[in-house]
């Protein structure tokens, strides 16, 4: 027996409504899949390993440096280099040095990462902020911790290891 054209019409509706649903719960699932906080394990809650530039190989050449630490294989490194390079030209004028380390070499340094990309600032050699580049899912630079902390909007007492942020992030396992 052939549809009715309000059947028709029903069964189109229902369709796409079906459709609709999957497709919003997939994108956000995947969307979201990498977002969450910088450190939910807590592994730096008790980390006082203090971090020097000698121990990544780098020789301090000016005030401050930074130290980024990427992964090809993660999804939220892309957005990070797209942060960094909203930021090229603050970061310029503030004479930073920047540098590039995986986060092995962190650890065999002696310095575990959480997660990655991880932003690593110092500031007259010693470890001022370790964390995610941004709050949010994205990594923008509308949400950067940068711009506070070379302006000197954030003044900070001591060492910052930012792990409660909510951000983009691929968590690294505890042996690299």
């Amino acid at each position: 027996m052939p549809l009715s054209g309000r059947q028709r019409l029903w069964l189109a509706w229902s369709l796409f409504i079906s459709w609709l649903l999957l497709s919003s719960i997939a994108l956000y699932r995947f969307g979201n899949s990498h977002y969450g906080v910088f450190d939910p394990e807590l592994r730096w809650a008790g980390q006082t390993v203090p971090l020097s530039l000698a121990a990544l190989n780098i020789v301090a050449a000016s005030d401050r440096q930074l130290v980024h630490v990427l992964d090809n294989q993660c999804g939220c490194s892309r957005l990070a280099r797209q942060h960094l390079q909203a930021l090229s030209a603050e970061l310029e004028q503030n004479a930073v040095e920047q540098h590039f380390r995986s986060a092995a070499e962190l650890a065999a340094a002696g310095f575990h990462l959480p997660a990655v990309p991880a932003l690593l600032v110092f500031q007259h050699g010693k470890l001022l902020y370790a964390g995610p580049y941004a709050s949010g899912p994205l990594c923008s630079p509308a949400n950067s911790f940068l711009p506070a902390l070379f302006s000197g909007q954030s003044r900070l007492p001591g060492t910052w290891l930012n792990g409660e942020t909510k951000a983009c992030r691929c968590l690294v396992s505890p042996g690299t």
